[in-house]
């Protein structure tokens, strides 16, 4: 019994290890990309396509998604721990819909470029 658990932590030790590498190269990776689509984003979209980085391309390209999900979360919560109920007010809606445009030109922004180096990769 007592080499059983012995082995489960050592695996468990392991997997901590593992996961915590895997997510420090993912996060070095996702802000290299970040900064690189905000500075030049032509380069760095070729650059993840041409690596066919899968899961920088769902970091990068999910990025507007991810934040207008994180917004109506903070949203619903504060609103149920404010009111216990879900009452939206003047502010609540206005920021709603600021996130929502703001989301929106990010989306169109990364979808411009991404199709500028489909377009370039195609005629290559």
């Amino acid at each position: 019994m007592e080499k059983k658990f012995f082995l489960i932590k050592k695996s468990l030790r392991k997997i901590v290890r593992l996961l915590f590498l895997l997510v420090a190269r993912e996060g070095y990776l996702w802000l290299r990309n970040f900064w690189g689509v905000w500075v030049h984003p032509y380069l760095t979209l070729r650059r993840i396509r041409k690596t066919r980085d899968l899961s920088q391309e769902v970091l990068i390209l999910g990025l507007p998604w991810g934040v207008w999900l994180g917004w109506i979360l903070v949203l619903l919560v504060s609103r149920f721990f404010i009111f216990g109920k879900l009452q939206f007010g003047w502010w609540a809606r206005v920021s709603f819909w600021g996130v929502s445009a703001f989301c929106v030109g990010i989306f169109l922004f990364l979808v411009y470029w991404w199709k500028e180096v489909e377009k370039n990769g195609r005629e290559n």
